[in-house]
């Protein structure tokens, strides 16, 4: 036992399970990076070096671990007892446990493909009776679904758990269409079928300002709520309201003049946009905006001269009543 680590015969088998453990790591994270469609999925990039370095660690010990066990089963080496129960203990328990984790991954990848074609009454049922029914990932499957409710959508949108205001990111398949990992509370917002009082909670929850923006995009806000943020420079607010037909003209004005060039894109795909604000914006110092705003001005030319009604169309809902 005075030998030195490295020149142990288990070192064989730390050394190659390291290796394997580091480059499966490594993989798994640029997959799950490529699979993204997040704006800031790239930045995932600067810590696989460190997720594949921990991998590395976690591995060699399982490696070294598996090496005691190998060379005490052959009776080529001899272990005290306590290392040697210490050594099966790894060796059977992380397998055990990647198992176990593995099953729980492919259990929540078959009740989330089943929620999104449940029809509203199986969405109430599972939302109920369901073992995964306060699993982000299933929730985030039931109000993607367009068959969730507005009770529904209404029910959720009150769930108390904050892990529902976060980010969603998994190496399974279980975000669904949601290819960008939005929070389950986000998803919400864009469902055709909620309610503006859904949305009205939304903006005054507890957790407001991590919806705040697609709750302000959906021409249901009740004009009260948009009505609060008219003057706010926060650029997520500005987005939001840049993006919905219910937002007033004086409104979209101001908007056509932030310094915060994605608000000012926003209003070139808002069909509500003014006329006299997308001509404007044809005049962007940016080619791109201003392009994009060129586009706008003439699908609006197309629609009057199809009849189409306005975009801007005030509805109840819309209106807040």
């Amino acid at each position: 036992m005075s030998q030195s680590l490295s020149a142990r015969p288990e070192s064989r088998f730390a050394l190659v399970s390291g290796l394997g453990g580091g480059i499966a790591a490594a993989v798994i994270s640029v997959k799950a990076i490529l699979g993204s469609a997040s704006s800031t999925a790239a930045i995932g990039f600067l810590f696989v070096p460190f997720i594949m370095a921990a991998a590395m660690v976690f591995a060699g010990v399982w490696g070294l671990a598996l090496g005691c066990v190998w060379h005490a089963m052959r009776g080529t080496q001899s272990y005290y007892r306590a290392v040697l129960l210490l050594a099966w203990i790894v060796t059977l328990g992380v397998p055990a446990y990647g198992a176990w984790q593995v099953w729980q991954g492919l259990a929540l990848e078959r009740a989330v493909a089943e929620a999104s074609i449940m029809n509203t009454a199986e969405l109430e049922r599972a939302l109920h009776d369901s073992p995964w029914r306060d699993n982000r990932f299933f929730i985030g499957a039931l109000v993607q679904n367009k068959a969730a409710s507005e009770a529904l959508l209404d029910r959720i949108s009150r769930h108390p758990d904050p892990e529902l205001y976060e980010q969603m990111g998994s190496l399974w398949n279980v975000n669904g269409e949601n290819r960008k990992g939005l929070a389950a509370m986000r998803l919400i917002a864009y469902n055709p079928n909620v309610s503006a009082a859904t949305l009205q909670y939304l903006a005054e929850g507890p957790h407001a300002d991590k919806v705040l923006h697609d709750v302000l995009r959906n021409r249901k806000t009740p004009m009260t709520v948009l009505a609060r943020h008219f003057d706010s420079s926060d650029y997520l607010i500005e987005w939001g309201l840049a993006l919905n037909p219910m937002t007033p003209p004086a409104v979209m004005e101001r908007l056509s003049k932030s310094s915060n060039i994605y608000t000012r894109f926003n209003l070139t795909y808002n069909e509500a946009t003014p006329p006299a604000i997308l001509e404007k914006l044809a005049q962007d110092p940016d080619e791109i905006l201003a392009r994009n705003a060129a586009q706008a001005l003439q699908r609006q030319a197309k629609r009057v001269k199809e009849g189409e009604a306005p975009a801007r169309q005030p509805t109840s809902t819309a209106a807040g009543s």
